[in-house]
Formats: structure tokens, sequence, C-alpha cells
């Protein structure tokens, strides 16, 4: 019997990996070679008829849940969100009081500021 995490695994990373790197690798993640060898035999039936849509390998993955490392494409894409300016509109607003504020009381107390000058 096929063991299908082997079989997925092959046939995922076969045309992306060298084999015998593969190998290395389910070798040391505690398969046997037997589960190679059944696995290498099955894709090499299944190459010789049609090959299965991305779709298809895809659900299979899902089914048998083998970790799969992938990176997102919008991640360097994606803005980071606003930060909010609601402080720089209070910061101003409390400034163009105080402003107003003060040309006020100039305008105001002129007579008898004036007149110390």
């Amino acid at each position: 019997m096929v063991n299908k995490i082997v079989l997925e695994y092959l046939r995922v990373n076969k045309g992306n990996y060298k084999l015998e790197d593969l190998k290395k690798k389910i070798l040391a993640s505690g398969y046997t070679q037997k589960d190679i060898d059944d696995a290498l035999v099955q894709l090499n039936v299944q190459s010789q008829g049609n090959a299965p849509g991305v779709d298809t390998t895809i659900k299979k993955i899902n089914k048998i849940n083998i970790p799969v490392q992938t990176k997102s494409i919008t991640s360097a894409t994606e803005q980071k969100p606003k930060k909010s300016k609601k402080w720089l509109w209070i910061i101003l607003g409390i400034i163009l009081l105080v402003l107003i504020l003060i040309g006020g009381g100039v305008w105001y107390f002129w007579d008898k500021i004036s007149g110390l000058f």
C-alpha cells in the first residue's frame, strides 16, 4: 500500500527539488525506503496517464494535512492601516483657540497696552 503522505510530498515537490534531496528529507522524517519506492512507482504510473490538476492536488493535500509553507503574494503590497490623526486635529484646534483668545485679548486691551510703549 502506498503511503499517501509520501506520495503527495513527492508529487508536489519533485519539480522543485532534486529527487535525492527529497528522499533524504523523507527518510529523515521517519519513513522507510519502501514507502519512497512505492510512491515513486505510483508516480510513474500516474505520470503515464493524465496528470492531476492543481485543484485535485490541493484537495488531496488538504485531506491528508501535509504542512505546506507558502509565501503570501499580497504581503509585500499590502498597505499598512493609516494611523489616526485624531490627536493632531485636537492639538491644532487647541493652538488655534489659544491664538484667537490672545488676539482677542490684545485687541480688547490695545489702548492700555499701547500706552505702555
